[in-house]
């Protein structure tokens, strides 16, 4: 059976030889927008343009909000088209934290452990500043990436080869890198606010409260980021000399 046509169909009618026939006016193309894409067919991408693209929306979207379908939707895709390169959410998350943390050029080792554990704090500073995204790819869906494992694994050897062992080893380790990243986070995100320390509610302070805040707040804004990252990194150094 023939269906109809999506639109009304013009009969024309025309008398031969005492006979009817019948003709279909044809229905007008219709002539998309130039530059627009047709429809059901989904944009060209690749491995490399999805996970460049999630580096973008994680630069600015936190981890636990990452969804595939955003990603398509940057691309002009469809999900089914990421899943295509990527079995799973969480794959694509690895594949970026690989992407970023591969980047990352450990220093070459100092005759002092302690001279070998500023250079990797440096090292992980520069390159946070590159790939920002890292501070969002060290914990995946409750566990820690591959990619962070593989930056810090120096750093475990070398606590290991200065004589750390076992739980003191764990402990050392956990809280000298987890130290160091959050350090490296926070001066990044608050390092302009230090410039105009904000004083809302100041109205609530004693007048001594006020005084000792405004006294110390002009100090506060003199600080820079290498006077904070100087005495924060030389804590953690000493940090481990504890364990010792």
């Amino acid at each position: 059976m023939l269906k109809p046509l999506g639109r009304p169909v013009q009969v024309i009618l025309s008398m031969k030889s005492s006979s009817t026939t019948l003709r279909a006016k044809p229905p007008a193309l219709r002539r998309r927008p130039l530059g627009q894409r047709k429809r059901g067919r989904p944009a060209r991408i690749s491995r490399e343009a999805i996970i460049a693209t999630s580096m973008e929306i994680l630069a600015t979207t936190y981890v636990d909000d990452f969804m595939v379908k955003t990603v398509a939707e940057r691309l002009g895709t469809v999900p089914m088209a990421i899943y295509n390169y990527f079995a799973s959410r969480e794959e694509l998350l690895e594949a970026v934290a690989d992407e970023v943390c591969l980047a990352f050029k450990p220093p070459k080792p100092k005759e002092d452990w302690r001279e070998t554990l500023l250079a990797w704090l440096w090292a992980l500073k520069r390159h946070a500043d590159r790939h920002p995204v890292i501070h969002n790819v060290i914990g995946i869906d409750g566990h820690v990436s591959a990619g962070w494992f593989r930056i810090v694994a120096p750093i475990v050897r070398l606590l290991s080869d200065i004589g750390l062992r076992e739980k003191k080893l764990a402990l050392a380790a956990y809280l000298f890198m987890s130290g160091a990243a959050s350090m490296i986070y926070i001066e990044a995100a608050s390092a302009a606010t230090r410039k105009s320390m904000s004083f809302a509610h100041f109205e609530r302070l004693s007048p001594d409260e006020q005084q000792m805040m405004i006294a110390h707040g002009s100090y506060v804004a003199e600080l820079t980021e290498k006077d904070v990252l100087d005495a924060g990194f030389a804590q953690l150094i000493r940090g481990i000399e504890l364990f010792l």
